[in-house]
């Protein structure tokens, strides 16, 4: 989730962007790898920090 997630910032530039990946399970294990980004400087860096902190 990380490097596509670099990929879109380098892409697109936003102010805040989240990337999940929904995985279909496989072995009986599902994973939701969660990744998000908040331009420095500005609110959504700390909106970014808010969000991965209480992600469920």
């Amino acid at each position: 989730m990380n490097t596509i997630m670099k990929d879109l910032i380098k892409l697109m530039d936003p102010k805040y962007i989240e990337v999940t990946g929904l995985f279909v399970p496989r072995g009986g294990i599902s994973i939701y790898p969660y990744a998000n980004y908040g331009r420095k400087g500005t609110k959504y860096e700390q909106l970014a920090m808010q969000r991965f902190a209480t992600h469920e």
